[in-house]
């Protein structure tokens, strides 16, 4: 945002009336976006909730698995986290907190299921540093995100009910049922896999829906549809890599 701003004072002689509500806009977008805690410098200590601190301390002592973005699937060995306090979460937190409360180099795995497309390609990146600075050395990173891909071939058979393409409309734009479902990102495994690069990561390679990878566990990873053909397609790209 300093930097917008820094253009704006630098050009203000050029810059049209027309034009001070395009920069505002730019100013205000910048100024909601995703910031990795652990990449600013000086945090104050009273931005950190204590009773959230020592929540995690006692949380990271029983087991070192994070399952961030959990909504109402809990997972066993998991510290299960969400936005939403709901049945399943161990830990209540926004994912730009989570640089308080975490330590660099103590996960050993963290899976987020159908999370990243919610924040936009900048906002992604950081997080995917975020997830990258979390974990151990050959810590694993699980994410699963609609494959844009998949869900154009399903678009393109045309061999779908109309519920089901309402269905595909609100995997590829967000539910839009509260504040945080709405979607900002599409991904395909080239795309996903070169942001993974750019972040560190290695060994980088896809895993299938169907069984899950972490056994009985029932979330959107899973979700597919079945066509007025029978055939059974599912939606998701899961990809593995290894820091």
């Amino acid at each position: 945002m300093n930097e917008l701003v820094k253009k704006g004072i630098k050009n203000w002689k050029k810059i049209k009336l027309t034009n001070i509500r395009y920069y505002y806009e730019l100013i205000l977008e910048e100024s909601k976006r995703f910031r990795n805690s652990s990449s600013q410098r000086g945090i104050k200590k009273y931005r950190i909730n204590i009773f959230k601190l020592n929540r995690m301390k006692k949380l990271l002592k029983l087991r070192n698995k994070l399952h961030i973005g959990c909504g109402d699937v809990r997972i066993d060995n998991f510290i299960n986290i969400d936005a939403f306090r709901t049945t399943a979460t161990d830990f209540t937190c926004e994912i730009n907190d989570l640089a308080k409360y975490i330590k660099p180099n103590t996960i050993e795995l963290i899976y987020s299921c159908h999370v990243l497309e919610h924040f936009s390609i900048k906002d992604s990146i950081e997080i995917l540093e975020m997830f990258y600075n979390f974990l151990k050395p050959k810590g694993e990173l699980r994410i699963s995100v609609p494959d844009l891909i998949k869900l154009t071939n399903i678009i393109k058979r045309r061999e779908l009910y109309l519920k089901d393409l309402e269905t595909i409309q609100s995997i590829i734009m967000g539910g839009q049922n509260t504040r945080y479902n709405y979607h900002k990102s599409v991904y395909w495994f080239d795309l996903l896999k070169e942001n993974l690069i750019k972040t560190g990561f290695k060994d980088i390679s896809k895993y299938p829906s169907y069984p899950h990878f972490l056994g009985e566990v029932k979330d959107t990873s899973l979700l597919s549809f079945i066509g007025k053909s029978n055939v059974k397609t599912y939606i998701s790209l899961n990809v593995k890599a290894i820091k």
